[in-house]
């Protein structure tokens, strides 16, 4: 801080100033008023004239104050300019404004890797309004950044995602999930091998490229595994296989689809959301309907009818428009609508 910078030069100018009123006072004889005020305006060079005339060693006195007086301004002056001018502010004011977020980050998505992939990633999460840490291993570049968003904030850090600095600086034990998505196979399994030692509750998705990596990525920790390559050939085919149901997923997943969304809605201790389905009447309250059912024992059910339980701890997998999926899943959780 430009503060801590100048401290002990503040410590000089008011010792000098401190020094001065007693010289004055004891070489003239002057009142301790009248000494600050000599003080102040030799010090400042603001040129008002003596307060009175000066003996032969005040004279001398005054010349080495004003020697002293104008190397402390000049000193000061020279670091204020070299403090704006590099740029030093604008970055000051980025870091407090980090810490600021930072100490209220909580429930975020860490993305590790801002290439193609994990700007996808990243432009995705912040159109679901989701807080987002993006970690990017750039050399070049030693400051974190901030892009202040009109719902969420994301914080760039710049750094090795691997580094447990680095994940600490990202929150990675308040984080709800991460995104290793770096264009190494064996930088994405590292990464996912420290994120979860960290964190054991985190989430990872990890990105490959080679299919035989998959098995160390889980082994190192991941709860899912992506290969970018193996999912655009599986959408390319079903796109030529079957085009309007393609079509509806694609509007279903992507952000660029306002109509309806499929989430994960996690079902709470709330009486009129456990039961039988057939009971609960959930498509008709809410508007959505449910293609899949994780059990809290981690099966997954996909044909679903009226007998099948609703139980604390389950996640149903749901698909509607956006706003009745969230109203939904704030009843699931015995939390009030946004609209209350």
């Amino acid at each position: 801080m430009l503060v801590g910078q100048l401290k002990w030069t503040f410590v000089a100018f008011f010792a000098i100033s401190a020094l001065g009123t007693v010289g004055y006072k004891l070489i003239e004889g002057w009142g301790w008023l009248d000494s600050a005020w000599m003080v102040m305006i030799t010090l400042t060079t603001i040129g008002f004239g003596e307060v009175h005339p000066l003996s032969a060693i005040g004279k001398v006195f005054t010349i080495g104050l004003v020697t002293v007086g104008l190397g402390l301004v000049t000193v000061t002056f020279t670091q204020v300019t070299s403090y704006l001018v590099e740029g030093r502010l604008l970055e000051e004011l980025r870091a407090r404004r980090r810490t600021r977020i930072m100490q209220n980050l909580r429930d975020h998505v860490i993305v590790v890797g801002s290439g193609r992939l994990g700007r996808e990633v990243i432009a995705e999460l912040m159109a679901r309004n989701t807080p987002v840490v993006a970690i990017e291993n750039r050399p070049d570049s030693t400051n974190a950044e901030i892009t202040q968003g009109d719902l969420n904030p994301t914080l760039m850090l710049f750094g090795d995602g691997s580094d447990d600095d680095i994940l600490e600086q990202a929150c990675v034990r308040d984080a709800r999930a991460i995104a290793v998505a770096t264009g190494s196979d064996a930088s994405n399994v590292f990464i996912t091998l420290t994120a979860r030692q960290m964190n054991p509750r985190l989430h990872i998705v990890t990105r490959v490229a080679d299919e035989r990596t998959v098995v160390k990525a889980i082994r190192a920790g991941a709860d899912a595994v992506i290969n970018p390559y193996g999912l655009s050939g599986v959408r390319m085919a079903q796109g030529v296989l079957h085009p309007t149901a393609a079509q509806l997923l694609d509007q279903a997943i992507g952000r660029d689809h306002a109509e309806f969304q499929i989430g994960d809605v996690l079902i709470g201790d709330v009486p009129d959301y456990n039961g039988p389905l057939g009971d609960l009447n959930i498509p008709q309250r809410h508007g959505i309907q449910l293609l899949a059912l994780r059990g809290a024992d981690g099966e997954l059910l996909t044909s679903l009818g009226r007998n099948t339980l609703l139980s604390p701890g389950d996640v149903a997998v749901v698909v509607g428009r956006p706003s009745n999926v969230k109203a939904f899943a704030l009843a699931a959780q015995g939390l009030p609508s946004a609209e209350t």
